[in-house]
């Protein structure tokens, strides 16, 4: 509860309240912002502990992201989640970097190699693969 005396300051003194106000949301805002690689660190470690594997995704998305996510989800149970599509900010970067990182060494540790490389080479040949046969297929049409 506010004091009489501290009520009666505060309203006498809006501008110096108003002035600290502002000032305390512009801090926390700037603390959130530096906070980013911290929290993508420990929300990481929440999911997995929760059993929950994703990886996050940011960015235009690649002609083999959807073989690349049926991999990781089929073999590994690791789901693909994108975030953001190509505007991004700093501090969701620094997040999504960081919980990757998180993520990427608990898979490491529990599969004993690379999943997220095995995958992405794995989609790369099969995308490369279709097309070099829809590439065939186009100059055998032609006369």
């Amino acid at each position: 509860m506010v004091r009489p005396d501290m009520r009666r300051y505060l309203r006498s003194h809006k501008r110096i309240t108003a002035f600290c106000i502002l000032s305390a949301f512009l801090l926390f805002g700037w603390l959130w912002l530096l906070a980013a690689p911290i929290r993508g660190r420990l929300a990481a470690q929440v999911d997995m502990h929760g059993g929950r594997y994703q990886l996050l995704g940011y960015g235009l998305a690649s002609p083999t992201r959807s073989e690349y996510a049926s991999c990781l989800r089929e073999r590994y149970k690791i789901e693909f989640r994108p975030v953001a599509g190509c505007i991004v900010s700093e501090s969701l970067v620094s997040y999504v970097n960081a919980y990757d990182s998180g993520l990427g060494e608990a898979t490491r540790r529990k599969f004993g190699r690379d999943v997220f490389q095995e995958c992405a080479d794995e989609a790369a040949t099969k995308w490369k693969a279709q097309h070099a046969a829809a590439r065939n297929v186009a100059v055998a049409i032609e006369p």
